[in-house]
């Protein structure tokens, strides 16, 4: 993920989207206050939040170009740090493991252990018998 991935141009239909998706957040958030947590002021601002900026959004979404483009700088860093950790993650609690594994079989995949008498890692290639072989590559 890198910076130049930041819609700074979104088109009118991601803008709909997120309009959409902004309307159907702030009415869950508000009626999650106003049914579990007995907050009517804040279940209603919610409300009035969703309606006012999901109903803008879709019929005129250019007016949330600046509101889309803002969210999606202030909310980079934190899909960067977990792109990152997921990758950390499955280096080590995958690939590590599998590599130790097969170390301990004496598995050698990239067949890296020297032979006696060798003074090169390097194997001849077996040439095909027919070269209408090349056109039937699997």
């Amino acid at each position: 993920m890198q910076w130049s991935d930041i819609p700074f141009n979104p088109s009118r239909k991601v803008l709909r989207q997120f309009a959409a998706l902004g309307l159907v957040c702030f009415l869950a958030l508000g009626a999650r206050e106003v049914f579990f947590s007995n907050q009517l002021m804040l279940g209603l601002a919610l409300g009035f939040v969703a309606v006012l900026v999901g109903l803008t959004g879709l019929v005129r979404p250019a007016l949330l170009r600046r509101i889309f483009v803002a969210w999606m700088v202030v909310v980079f860093p934190i899909g960067w740090l977990i792109s990152q950790l997921i990758l950390v993650m499955l280096y080590f609690l995958v690939l590590t493991p599998v590599a130790w594994i097969l170390r301990l079989r004496g598995r050698d995949l990239l067949g890296r252990t020297p032979t006696p008498g060798r003074e090169s890692y390097w194997e001849p290639k077996q040439l095909p018998l027919d070269p209408r072989s090349y056109f039937r590559q699997y």
